[in-house]
């Protein structure tokens, strides 16, 4: 399979790649001014890869559902309002990047994407996240600063792999919830901003790999975190 990479905001690569659409393993088509998905990508059932940065697309169609060999996929700063649940059946993606779009929901099928690795949702409006979301058993970097979530699923404890989680800049009510300290190979938790009264729960504690905690000068850290642990920091922001 002939692979081909197109440049970034060449349109006239695009058409080239429409007219070889199963030679076509990667493609780039950022900062190219387009208003919607390419249908026609999804006939590319050879893509690994997929980027279509800065654009100001509103929408991840149903078709995205074909691309079943993409293993990335970005619509970073784009106006995305929407997501198509067909993006559940991308059984071989490892990342995925909304970042920078007007998200405020998720299909529920995201939970499906059992090979993800890593999920960037940062700077969008999430209000709440997919209550599966603990079913990305490979997941190892989850970004959700800058959002509108309230409460985090229960669920997001079964991510036993993660090794950064970062819920900075949003609305959570309450303390944060005790299942944080079930996160076993977290590396980097970065708690600022992300509500008002949030203090930390001592089971924190037991994350015994943390390196790097990034909290607010409001948040009560327990004498539970970093006992045994000198590699810890604990950053202020």
């Amino acid at each position: 399979m002939v692979c081909l990479i197109i440049s970034c905001g060449n349109l006239a690569e695009l058409e080239y790649a429409k007219s070889n659409p199963e030679q076509t393993a990667r493609l780039n088509v950022s900062s190219s001014g387009l208003l919607e998905f390419p249908p026609e990508i999804c006939k590319m059932v050879n893509l690994q890869e997929l980027v279509l940065f800065r654009n100001k697309i509103t929408a991840v169609p149903p078709c995205i559902g074909a691309l079943a060999q993409l293993k990335e996929l970005s619509f970073q700063s784009n106006k995305l309002t929407a997501v198509a649940g067909e993006i559940g059946n991308l059984n071989e993606l490892e990342k995925l990047n909304l970042r920078f779009n007007n998200l405020v929901k998720l299909p529920e099928s995201i939970s499906q994407l059992v090979a993800l690795e890593e999920l960037d949702l940062r700077n969008n409006q999430l209000e709440e996240l997919p209550s599966g979301i603990g079913n990305l058993e490979n997941l190892e970097y989850l970004y959700l600063s800058d959002n509108h979530l309230k409460r985090l699923p229960e669920s997001l404890g079964n991510l036993k792999k993660l090794r950064l989680l970062h819920i900075a800049s949003n609305h959570l009510e309450g303390p944060l919830p005790d299942f944080i300290g079930n996160l076993e190979s977290l590396i980097e938790l970065d708690v600022s901003r992300c509500g008002e009264g949030n203090n930390l729960p001592a089971s924190l504690g037991n994350l015994r790999k943390l390196e790097f905690l990034y909290v607010s000068s409001y948040q009560v850290i327990p004498y539970e975190v970093g006992r045994g642990n000198p590699r810890l920091r604990i950053i202020v922001k």
